[in-house]
């Protein structure tokens, strides 16, 4: 079944060509998946990267000059695609060898399934002089820990801090850092089962940065509607979940968050959030 991966990304440049590696690495044949990547007016030379970038498999490059709402994005992503399967990544998302393969055989035995990410692990593949105090804290006693990790030369730019050697040894997933929300999901999956069996609400667990669906299950419920992300993640689960699709989490794959800076208008909605539990 050919597979298409549909990755949106703005400023990412250094975990995006981390991720494009880990997908070299598949041990699924090469022609039996594509990437798309859709450049959300990225003003850090992602798209010259990514020329230079060799790819063992088919990649294509979709770049708007200027941003664009996420809906439009993966509307645009799920149009260029070829594949039977549609698998949705965030940028930062360093996959498993096994990654493409277990989504292909899960939706080989149900044509109905929407398969959730469930395991995620956090790393610093990359030192921005612009992660939070809490971050660069986080990410200096991390490194700690790791001294065969190269350390970032200077505060005052961004530093790739893996090398390829060490994703194709499998290091990263090996020392990540545990991600709450992962672990959120994971006592969801303790008390509903992995085909989150009696959940009320399944639709409310999925998210565009892991997740894989048939393409005609797609097409058949129309467009992306033209709302913010969470609510538009909301409304697609939703109707996929209206036309008979079941909703599991994948119990076999770990992927590996790489921490990106926060930009100011996160901050804000946590501080937001935070106010009110107050």
């Amino acid at each position: 079944m050919l597979t298409s991966v549909v990755i949106p990304v703005r400023d990412a440049a250094d975990q995006l060509l981390y991720t494009l590696f880990s997908m070299n690495l598949q041990f699924t044949a090469f022609e039996e998946f594509e990437v798309i990547v859709i450049d959300n007016a990225s003003c850090d030379g992602i798209a010259e990267r990514i020329e230079r970038f060799h790819a063992h498999y088919p990649l294509r490059v979709v770049r708007f000059r200027r941003r664009m709402p996420y809906y439009h994005l993966l509307h645009t992503g799920l149009a260029q695609a070829s594949g039977e399967l549609i698998i949705l990544l965030s940028c930062n998302m360093i996959v498993p060898r096994e990654f493409i393969g277990v989504h292909q055989h899960a939706h080989d035995h149900s044509g109905e399934l929407v398969l959730l990410g469930l395991r995620t692990r956090r790393i610093y593949s990359v030192y921005e002089p612009d992660f939070s105090p809490i971050q660069q804290q986080e990410c200096r006693e991390w490194l700690e820990q790791y001294p065969h990790i190269k350390r970032p030369h200077t505060q005052h730019c961004t530093v790739p801090l893996l090398e390829e050697s060490q994703i194709v040894g499998g290091l990263p997933f090996h020392i990540g850092l545990p991600c709450p929300e992962a672990e959120k999901r994971h006592a969801i999956r303790q008390k509903y089962g992995p085909r989150l069996e009696h959940h009320r609400s399944p639709w409310t667990l999925f998210q565009t940065q892991h997740v894989s669906i048939l393409r005609d299950n797609l097409f058949r419920i129309g467009r992306c509607k033209e709302l913010p992300r969470l609510e538009m993640e909301r409304d697609l689960a939703k109707r996929l979940w209206r036309k008979g699709c079941r909703f599991q989490f994948d119990d076999k794959l770990t992927l590996i968050k790489q921490e990106r800076v926060i930009r100011k208008a996160r901050e804000q909605s946590v501080s937001k959030k935070n106010r009110r539990v107050q």
